[in-house]
């Protein structure tokens, strides 16, 4: 007989049902209506499927799958690229409440976790834009949940083999979406062998938990190891040379980058979140330090859960900004876990004797409005050096003007290609120039490799074309292998893009006439 415990009062599916839909329809708006062009790493995925291959330079195949999936119902449109994050932060809210409704049993909790996942600014931002950290989230909540029940050791119950199947398959899928997903298997070796000297593992699970992990590791890496072994293993490359920011490059304490990735990551969770994961993890803290020996105990499992995938993982990348060059989003696949801590300190607080219900509405309702606010900012009339959407702005204008150009500057239209030195440019000018043409990008000594160096050049068969290269705002010298490359060019010309009625980007442009066949050579050596 299933216990009040464990039952789940319907409203609360019904409530969790109403905040998942809501917030789904929020982002199908907010893409469908085009309030931003593609991110240039978007676009760069896009491009991916063009050319399918079993991996990529800097990321796996998953992302190009899905856009590749979602592009074929919408066409190669905004809406088509972003889909699948629309859908997929949809699967990621409801994973996070059945796991806590359904796995941890904690009905309650799991709305108050849910309100707070849909409230953060950061997952909000990659339930829009077509990013790798969405599906790796997906599979790490659903690894994260399937672990859960694999380790749970409750008198009278038979071990099922369908959490450490389910847990292999997220495994695999997970590094198929990025290397990171890595990381969670260390986490969760922690994590079992933490329990394993609590006394608190069920009968044949580490054969289990091993064969999965295993198995899913080399699902996982198999297409990306092929991939790697046929180009000089440039994504492994790659990869190290992010972490480890250069040799010698800084020997010092950086204090004021660590501020600015702790400020950072508190915006990206938004302050009165960060607070409540502050004030969630002490009584965690507490619990899970201790815990039982040998007898099933829920609150101290959730509570070394939620810890433990929460604090090394998010601690350990925002204090390496102390040594060495992070980006904010590394800290992504912590979220899910901190919306764990954050929402049972919300619940504390919520349920407290006395408390008054305007407190209540007032909280709820400045996480609302700033959820609101994040998806009404392209509209803000800020200035462009405080406007963080505008470098998102005017790419499709962009490739309207490039276009113009092929028309009227040149004697055969046909017969010119567009490029650029920088991979996020060329990118963009693939997706939006009409007809949406095959783009190239140079190499020039002052970038590092990318995909790009890893696909033909305009070749043989183009000699004699004419070009449109696009650089950056701040590019405006000439390249240096402009003259071996073509018979003439002109000088940079500044390019103002408008979006919907305003300023977007400014970009240079340069008319290049007569190509020779001498492209730049590939920047194998910089990764």
């Amino acid at each position: 007989m299933t216990s009040p415990r464990n039952t789940c009062p319907l409203r609360y599916d019904l409530i969790a049902l109403i905040v998942i839909g809501l917030s789904l329809a929020v982002r199908y708006w907010f893409v469908a209506s085009n309030q931003l062009n593609l991110v240039q790493d978007e676009a760069q995925y896009w491009d991916w499927i063009r050319r399918p291959q079993l991996s990529y330079y800097s990321k796996g195949p998953l992302i190009a799958w899905i856009i590749q999936g979602w592009t074929g119902v919408f066409g190669n449109t905004e809406l088509g690229v972003r889909f699948g994050s629309v859908i997929g932060m949809a699967g990621i809210q409801a994973a996070l409440y059945a796991g806590v409704s359904r796995v941890w049993r904690e009905h309650k909790l799991a709305l108050f976790v849910l309100f707070t996942a849909a409230t953060m600014p950061l997952l909000n931002g990659l339930g829009v834009l077509a990013t790798t950290d969405n599906p790796l989230i997906l599979c790490w909540t659903v690894a994260f949940f399937a672990l859960s029940a694999a380790t749970r050791n409750e008198p009278d119950r038979t071990p099922s083999n369908w959490p450490f199947i389910i847990l292999g398959a997220s495994v695999a899928l997970g590094i198929l979406a990025k290397y990171m997903m890595l990381a969670f298997l260390g986490l969760a070796l922690i994590h079992v062998l933490i329990l394993q000297l609590r006394g608190q593992l069920p009968s044949r699970f580490w054969k289990r938990f091993v064969l999965a992990s295993l198995l899913g590791t080399a699902v996982g890496l198999a297409p990306i190891v092929a991939w790697n072994m046929d180009n000089d293993w440039v994504a492994y490359r790659h990869v190290a040379k992010l972490t480890s920011d250069g040799p010698g490059k800084h020997t010092g304490i950086r204090i004021l980058p660590f501020l600015e990735m702790l400020g950072a990551q508190v915006g990206l969770l938004a302050p009165w979140w960060f607070l409540c994961i502050m004030a969630g993890s002490l009584p965690a803290l507490k619990r899970s330090w201790i815990g039982p020996i040998g007898r099933f105990d829920a609150a101290y499992r959730n509570d070394l859960q939620a810890m433990l995938y929460f604090w090394p993982l998010w601690g350990f990348i925002t204090a390496k900004a102390i040594f060495s060059k992070v980006e904010a989003n590394w800290t992504a696949a912590a979220f899910m876990a901190g919306a764990m801590l954050g929402g049972a300190a919300l619940l504390r607080w919520w349920d407290a004797p006395r408390r008054r219900p305007r407190g209540r509405i007032i909280l709820a309702t400045v996480a609302v409005l700033f959820t609101a606010a994040i998806f009404l900012s392209p509209l803000a009339p800020l200035p462009d050096n405080l406007n963080p959407t505008h470098r998102l702005k005017g790419w499709a204008d962009l490739g309207v003007q490039v276009d113009r150009l092929k028309q009227t500057e040149f004697a055969d239209p046909d017969k010119v290609f567009v490029f650029s030195d920088n991979y996020g440019i060329t990118s963009e000018l693939a997706f939006y120039t009409p007809g949406q043409p095959v783009a190239f990008c140079s190499w020039t000594e002052s970038r590092r490799m990318n995909q790009y160096d890893l696909w033909p050049g305009p070749g043989e068969e183009r000699i004699g074309w004419d070009a449109v290269m696009v650089r950056a705002r701040d590019e405006k010298s000439m390249p240096a292998d402009l003259a071996a490359m073509f018979e003439s060019a002109s000088g940079p010309v500044p390019c103002q893009t408008t979006f919907q009625g305003g300023p977007g980007r400014t970009f240079n442009i340069i008319l290049c006439k007569g190509f020779t066949g001498v492209w730049p050579r590939r920047g194998l050596g910089k990764y």
